[in-house]
Parts: structure tokens; C-alpha cells; sequence
């Protein structure tokens, strides 16, 4: 969780060996034909998860008209967790027989929850036929039904779905099968599915692809809106003037210690020196952290410049030297930690897997009923990370879902696209239920010098705020990064700065709790600004 610079540079060298900024899979050049207007950001948002995706020759054709299957796609997909589970039961229709087909899975589970039983007839489904906005407002009012309660559902059906008509009043009303019109008016009362400007909601007309795309970001917000999620903080390096925002949050890593690894055979737990020692002045820090009930783990750091960290996990009696030298500091422990967080960073060889599994495991079972969760990059470049084994070993997982940034290509720290690649890796692996999204509030600025040389630097937050705000400053919330971009001009030359706003911070949580995470952590909490705060105090649990 804690970055230094020779991290940045070391992932910068090893992404421009890949030959492009573009090798992953994730979305990340706009689509040609996606301009911004009321259904950009739906589109893109959506792209991210996979929800939708584009034609293939880099445009979405936001115009083009949906089918039936290609809708149900979308909302089944819309809830990883629909299409985690599988059934036994068979599904008869006539033409959905090849369970190989693109649409099957998706079509099946629509099938088995009930949603699609309306638009079948004579056994048929008809999944190439175009869909209508009336079938869109049963398929999403049906769905949400579903989250109610048996009681909730009858009344809304005996009498609810009326007095929702009475005051949507329609001009089309009398145009809409009357069989649909509780689940229709139940996705209208959600503002899921509503009439047009003139009041006519056109049951009969088809749904273009942008439609599909707003209504179906509208049906996930719904979906997500009460999901916990938990707000986890790193108090690290000048955090105190953010410390009572631990009202905010549930868990505090607190990052006072670091590996000291000096000789063979030789390691302790050093708390007193370098830049993540236990500041002057710690016993307000901790009373603020017990006033308000937040679980407390010492972060320990070591990164692996030199490849001393490689080395460290290959000296057994080091490793029992630290070990014994961590349980020291407990055995006095006025600080109240009940955890440990381990942040071991810059770990790239495969092969150094099972030594790092084999460390933790063997803290761990030192631990005595304490807490250990260990921080993770993602595994693009660094290959020293056996995710599934320390998913089992550990309480909490942090995924550190940022630090791509590209030199050549002016890829910033964590575009959203990035982000999501990096999550869905780690649950194919890790439950989702000890995973946390990792967050660090951080800038990347290049800067194109008159002779057309072109430097990098990571500004302070600070400054990169007190830019935004500076006449000749313009600022632009851009997608597919779904990030903020500074542009200006000076005399050191063109200006471009990427970086982690309230906005920004705001779409990572939202991917969050799409995937019902454990909740989000935050590095560092120093850097948060009130906005920011605000932002996460919105849309995580409360203690």
C-alpha cells in the first residue's frame, strides 16, 4: 500500500517491455462513435464490468436496436452474482436448445428466476426479435420485485403499482398490455423505465443499445444502493489533521513499522526509524481510533529494492528472528493493535511464491488469534504473488489496484478499466467477501518542455488541487479513465495531469459494490480531502 518512487519506475519499465500501454484486455481508447452526451458514461461504466461491450472495430453503435438475447446478456450480467450460480434444470424451449450458444447461460438464468416466462409463447423465446421498452419495464420491475418481500411484492401488485399510475399518468397508457403493468409501473417508480419529454412511454418501440446502457446502469444502482461496504484507512505519513475521519471508517492500518532486514540470519519488526516510525504524539492518533470503535492492525512495509525482501524470504532464521520480533512488540503492545497488515511490495519472480505463502503462514500461526491481512499488486507484473493461497491464509486481502502508470503512453495510475481487469482477476481466486478494493489518492503529471522532450513527475496533492483552481486551468472529468485531467500552460512548457478526485473515488466504489466487496481502503488518509471524505462517508457502512 505504500508506494515509493522506485516502485513507480520499476512497473513503468516493466509495462513498456509489454511494447504497449494497450496490451490488456480492458476498454481503454474511447469508442469512435461514442460522443459525450446523456449515455456516455452509462456506456463506458458498463464497457468497464463487461455488462456491454463494443462492435469489435472500435465503435458501440450506441444507435443500433437490441434483441432479445443481447438485452437479457446485459441484465444477468449486470449481477455477477446471478451468473455465478448454476442449476440443474432444464429449460424447454424450441429455439434455445444449444446450450453452446452466446446467450444460453444468460437466457437460462433469466428463465430460472422467473423473468422471461411472459415473453414466451408456444414454447418459443424468439431471442433474435427485437425487444420492447414495455418488455425492457416488466424485466427490470420483475427483477427488483424479487428483492422484496412476499408481502411487499402482493401489495405492491394488489394496489401499489395503481396509485404509481394515477401519478405517472401516461399518454400512451391505454397503448400498454395490461398484464404488464405491475412489474412496468414498479421499474417506473425506480425511475428505471419513465416516459419520454411529451409523457408517452411508447411500450411498442425497440431499445437502442445507449438505452439499454442507461437503464441498465439505473437497475445496477438499485441493486447496489443499500450493499455494505466497509471504509478501511492507512494512517501513514501526515494523516493526523484527516484522523477524526476514522468516524467514517471501520479498520485502520496504521503504518508505523518496517521490515529491518540488515545481515543473514538477521531481522526485527523496527518501529523506531525511517519514514514509517511511530510518530511523536501516537497516543492521540490511537484515542481518536478507540473513541470510535474502528479495528486497529499495525502495517508493516518492506519493499524489495535491491532484492532484499527476495532474499529475506529465502533466510529461514531471518524470517523467525522478525517472526519472534513482532510477537515482542505484541506481548507489550500499548498501542491496542489487535492485527497485522503486511505490505511486502515489488515481489516479480514466480518462483518466490511459495516462500512468501510459506512466511505468512508461519506468522499467522504465530499470531495467536490476531488479525492478518496482506496487501497485493496486481499480478501483471509483479509474479512473487500466489493470490489464491493468500486469500486462504488471510482475514482481508487489500488489492492495490493502481500503479500502472506509462511513461511513453502517459497512462495514468489507475484508470477504471485497469481497475476492474485487476478485480476480476483476484476473484476467480479470492472470496469476494475478504477482498478490498485498494484506493491511493495520487497525481501523474507529464510535461512537454519547448524543445518537445517529454518528463513525468508525481505532484502532491496539494498542488495538484491549488493547480485545478488557478486561472488558465482546465479541468475535465475524461472516460473510459474515469479520472480527472488538469491541462495548462507555463513556461516549463504543456501541462497534463491525471489524478484521484472526489468523482473518481467515487466510480472505484461503485465498482466495489458491483462485485459486493468487502469494502475499499484508502492509501493514504492524509491525502483525502473533505470532499473526498464526504464522498466515501455516502457510500460506506458506518461504524
Amino acid at each position: 500500500m505504500i508506494k515509493k518512487i522506485a516502485t513507480l519506475s520499476a512497473a513503468m519499465m516493466l509495462f513498456a517491455g509489454t511494447g504497449s500501454a494497450f496490451a490488456y484486455n480492458a476498454q481503454l481508447k474511447p469508442y469512435s462513435d461514442v460522443k459525450k452526451d446523456w449515455a456516455s458514461e452509462s456506456i463506458y461504466k458498463l464497457s468497464v464490468t463487461g455488462v456491454v461491450s463494443g462492435m469489435g472495430n472500435g465503435t458501440f453503435q450506441g444507435n443500433g436496436v437490441l434483441t432479445r438475447e443481447a438485452f437479457i446478456k446485459m441484465l444477468m450480467a449486470a449481477n455477477p452474482q446471478q451468473i455465478e450460480s448454476k442449476t440443474n434444470t432444464s429449460m424447454k424451449l424450441t429455439d434455445m436448445q444449444n446450450a453452446t450458444h452466446w446467450s444460453y447461460d444468460y437466457v437460462k438464468k433469466a428463465y430460472d428466476q422467473g423473468l422471461i416466462q411472459f415473453m414466451i409463447k408456444d414454447n418459443q423465446f424468439k431471442p433474435k426479435r427485437e425487444i420492447t421498452r414495455e418488455e425492457v419495464a416488466v424485466l427490470t420491475g420483475n427483477l427488483l420485485l424479487q428483492k422484496k418481500t412476499d408481502a411487499e411484492r402482493k401489495a405492491w401488485e394488489d394496489s401499489g403499482w395503481k396509485n404509481e399510475q394515477s401519478i405517472r399518468k401516461l399518454a400512451d397508457a391505454s397503448k400498454i398490455n395490461p398484464s404488464y403493468l405491475p412489474e412496468l409501473y414498479y421499474s417506473s417508480s425506480l425511475g428505471i423505465m419513465v416516459g419520454d419529454k411529451t409523457g408517452a412511454f411508447r411500450p411498442h418501440a425497440s431499445l437502442t443499445r445507449k438505452e439499454a446502457a442507461s437503464i441498465i446502469e439505473r437497475v445496477i444502482n438499485e441493486r447496489i444502493k443499500e450493499q455494505p461496504l466497509s471504509g478501511i484507512g492507512y494512517y501513514a505519513i501526515e494523516s493526523f489533521k484527516q484522523a477524526n475521519q476514522m468516524s467514517h471508517l471501520k479498520d485502520i492500518k496504521f503504518g508505523w513499522s518496517e521490515l529491518s532486514y540488515t545481515a543473514d540470519g538477521m531481522a526485527t519488526l523496527d518501529m523506531k526509524s525511517g519514514e514509517y516510525a511511530v510518530p511523536n504524539g501516537w497516543e492521540a492518533a490511537i484515542q481518536i481510533a478507540d473513541q470510535n470503535k474502528v479495528h486497529k492492525e499495525l502495517s508493516i512495509f518492506a519493499h524489495n529494492g535491491k532484492g532484499q525482501l527476495s532474499k529475506f524470504l529465502m533466510d529461514a532464521p531471518a524470517q523467525q528472528a522478525f517472526i519472534q520480533s513482532v510477537q515482542s512488540e505484541f506481548a507489550n503492545n500499548p498501542y491496542g493493535f489487535t492485527g497485522i497488515s503486511v505490505d511486502f511490495e515489488g515481489i516479480k519472480k514466480e518462483s518466490e511464491q511459495a516462500a512468501f505463502v510459506s512466511f505468512l503462514r508461519e506468522l499467522k500461526q504465530s499470531l495467536n488469534g490476531l488479525t492478518l491481512s496482506v496487501a497485493v499488486p496486481p499480478t501483471n507484473w509483479y509474479k512473487g504473488y500466489d493470490l489464491k493461497s493468500i486469500g486462504a491464509i488471510a482475514d482481508q486481502v487489500i488489492l492495490m489496484a493502481y500503479d500502472y502508470t506509462h511513461m511513453e503512453s502517459k497512462l495514468p495510475s489507475a484508470p477504471l478499466p485497469l481497475v476492474n481487469e485487476t478485480i476480476q482477476s483476484a476473484l476467480k481466486v479470492i472470496p469476494k467477501k475478504k477482498l478490498v478494493l485498494g484506493i491511493s489518492k495520487q497525481a501523474n503529471q507529464w510535461i512537454t518542455r519547448t524543445d518537445g522532450t517529454v518528463v513525468s513527475e508525481q505532484p502532491s496533492i496539494k498542488l495538484v488541487e491549488e493547480r485545478a483552481a488557478k486561472p488558465g486551468s482546465k479541468v475535465e472529468f475524461v472516460t473510459p479513465y474515469f479520472l480527472s485531467k488538469i491541462t495548462f500552460k507555463d513556461d516549463r512548457g504543456s501541462h497534463e495531469i491525471w489524478y484521484e478526485d472526489a468523482q473518481s473515488i467515487e466510480h472505484k466504489i461503485w465498482l466495489a459494490k458491483f462485485y459486493d466487496l468487502q469494502g475499499v481502503s484508502l492509501w493514504h488518509m492524509g491525502n483525502y480531502t473533505a470532499a473526498d471524505y464526504e464522498i466515501i462517508k455516502q457510500h460506506t457502512t458506518q461504524p
